[in-house]
């Protein structure tokens, strides 16, 4: 079956676009890096939006436009996507010219696609390449195309580092200079677009040195301008932080021992890993969420970073039942305990070498949530409403929701392990309700 590339070629030649089409951007990139992509970038000459819908009928596929201003679209089918934008300039070579890095501004003739297929000596021959971005690639540089590019769309200062996170690649000495110098220019970018960006920033495993590059050059401030409120030593400590975040995710069983496959099982949804980063910035719950909603972020990253708020309750002191304590906290955050955690000890930069005491606590929760809390929780419910209604003649009232919960906190807490314990501390709680 024919890929969806393959589709767009027989489509160009068809339509007479073939001349004037190019793979572009990323593709090529990801090409010479021989890591394989599913997103294909096409610059194309004329109106990318009827040419998308028009490839999009013709193929049974799905039509997205992405931006109006730069005529950028998108065809879906099945699993591969291609993304068509209007070529800048009135050649190929005005359009790369027009590109952020030399690594994306590389360019194949499609014809040379439909004529040779995708392979490295094809692109070796037919590469075009007027920035050297192929010799950046191979020593693993950034490198603007130009600092005129920066300025006119400065989005691109945070996408430096993105990719140089990404591709783990050093960013160029000059490039680094006209980030510091144009920093301020970021406020200037759509939130929605900078909050794009920060999401494949943010997941990257080694994100760190990034950080503190923007954090050196200024960008970080006037992306993040809530960290002015901060004195410098403690935006340091926060960037620290964010260290040891990553720190914690790379040795997982030195802090978790045998409990770290599970914690790496909840960090596959990648969302919970970029709303610990970006909460750890601040190491204030309540900025953060505060920066969530100016970036537009999802409800759902919002409540996530929200619930950071939640790791005060964990290092007060534990007074009275201590395990009683870790049974509540456990019961309210159930598997969130995880992130809760690795939030606490990146904030207060705990090694696992060290004798803290926070380093005993975390142990201690993570032992009680898997040996005694999750076995204990997978026998609930015990009894419900209709229980209380045949075995006790109860009428349904808010009663039941309390005499529930009760039973539910006794058997997560080990005091009942039956139905039968179930329904006589039911009965006694009833009792002492009438008789009070």
């Amino acid at each position: 079956m024919p890929t969806l590339l393959e589709l767009f070629c027989d489509f160009a030649a068809v339509k007479g676009l073939a001349a004037d089409s190019f793979l572009v951007g990323g593709t090529v990139r990801d090409m010479l890096l021989d890591r394989a992509t599913r997103d294909i970038d096409i610059a194309v000459k004329g109106d990318t939006v009827e040419i998308g819908r028009s490839f999009a009928d013709a193929v049974g596929g799905s039509f997205i436009l992405l931006d109006a201003d730069f005529g950028i679209v998108r065809v879906v089918n099945k699993n591969e996507t291609v993304d068509l934008c209007r070529m800048l300039g009135g050649s190929i070579m005005d359009d790369l010219a027009n590109r952020d890095l030399t690594i994306n501004a590389m360019a194949i003739p499609l014809q040379e696609i439909k004529n040779a297929g995708i392979s490295q000596t094809a692109l070796a021959e037919k590469l075009i390449d007027p920035f050297n971005g192929k010799h950046d690639l191979k020593y693993r540089i950034i490198r603007m195309v130009s600092e005129a590019n920066l300025i006119s769309d400065p989005l691109r200062l945070l996408r430096i580092y993105r990719f140089a996170a990404t591709l783990n690649f050093t960013v160029e000495v000059h490039t680094s200079a006209a980030v510091s110098t144009h920093a301020s220019l970021i406020s200037d970018a759509a939130v929605e677009r900078i909050a794009e960006e920060l999401r494949h920033l943010l997941i990257v495993d080694d994100s760190y040195s990034s950080i503190r590059e923007m954090e050196k050059n200024s960008l970080l401030l006037h992306l993040l301008p809530e960290l002015t409120g901060f004195s410098p030593e403690t935006q340091h400590l926060c960037c620290q932080s964010y260290g040891y975040v990553e720190h914690i995710m790379r040795n997982l069983p030195l802090y978790f021992k045998t409990s770290s496959w599970l914690i790496e099982d909840y960090f596959a949804d990648r969302h919970r890993l970029f709303c610990l980063k970006l909460a750890t910035l601040f190491q204030n719950a309540e900025i953060a969420e505060k920066v969530a909603l100016r970036l537009k972020l999802s409800r759902r990253e919002v409540e996530f970073i929200r619930l950071m708020s939640s790791s005060d309750d964990l290092i007060k002191s534990f007074d009275g039942d201590r395990k009683r304590v870790i049974i509540g906290m456990l019961r309210q955050f159930g598997e969130d305990i995880y992130v809760l955690l690795i939030y606490m000890l990146a904030g207060t930069r705990v090694c696992q070498l060290s004798e803290n005491p926070l380093m005993s606590l975390a142990g201690e929760i993570i032992a009680i949530y898997q040996d005694e809390f999750i076995p204990r929780y997978k026998k609930l419910p015990l009894i419900n409403g209709n229980d209380l209604i045949e075995e006790f003649r109860l009428s349904p009232s808010s009663l039941f929701k309390h005499i529930l919960s009760a039973v539910e906190l006794l058997v997560l807490e080990g005091r009942i392990n039956s139905r039968k314990e179930a329904l006589r501390a039911a009965g006694e709680m009833i009792r002492e309700r009438y008789i009070s």
